[in-house]
């Protein structure tokens, strides 16, 4: 994972039509475990309004009062998982990316940790956390033809019968194509 940091961008690239889109941004925490690099992802609460039940990174929408995008990850990380990360535990970003159906973009930061911190889950907004290992997880990438019928670049992974697909699937293909460049 140490080959991965200098490929991190060190500020956030955003897509010419951001501005049109709502600002969001996430936090993809890689650890090790038994020396496996893991990514934690987060099962949405089915009592949410939009996106409910589907696998995500930690993060969620930018406020006026986070100031940074960066802020935004940090904040909704610790409010949905209740794990605080500085600023300077972030190793970088990779590209932004839109979400198909509610009009956001949303920008990956990274943290690259020896091991996972203790961590909780906000019930009303995380219904469980999904430790999965990385390298097995971006092994069983496949075009994702069901959710997206006209799409390129639409990708799905699947880990212990979780399917993990849209805007965060999108994000493991960018880790994907640094980690494993074809």
């Amino acid at each position: 994972m140490s080959l991965l940091r200098p490929a991190l961008l060190h500020t956030s690239y955003l897509p010419a039509d951001a501005a049109s889109a709502t600002p969001a941004a996430v936090l993809v925490i890689i650890h090790y475990r038994d020396d496996i690099p893991h990514v934690f992802l987060t099962k949405r609460s089915s009592k949410l309004k939009s996106h409910k039940g589907e696998i995500s990174f930690p993060g969620g929408r930018y406020v006026k009062s986070d100031g940074t995008l960066l802020a935004t990850a940090l904040r909704e990380t610790e409010e949905e998982i209740g794990i605080a990360f500085r600023p300077e535990q972030v190793d970088g970003s990779l590209r932004a990316v839109r979400t198909m159906t509610s009009n956001h973009f949303i920008v990956p930061f990274l943290t690259i940790q020896d091991m996972l911190p203790k961590y909780m889950t906000a019930t009303s907004e995380v219904e469980a956390v999904i430790d999965v290992p990385l390298i097995e997880t971006l092994e069983s990438i496949e075009p994702d033809s069901e959710h997206y019928k006209l799409a390129r670049d639409a990708y799905k992974f699947t880990y212990d019968n979780n399917m993990i697909w849209g805007a965060t699937a999108r994000i493991l293909k960018q880790l994907s194509d640094l980690i494993r460049p074809s």
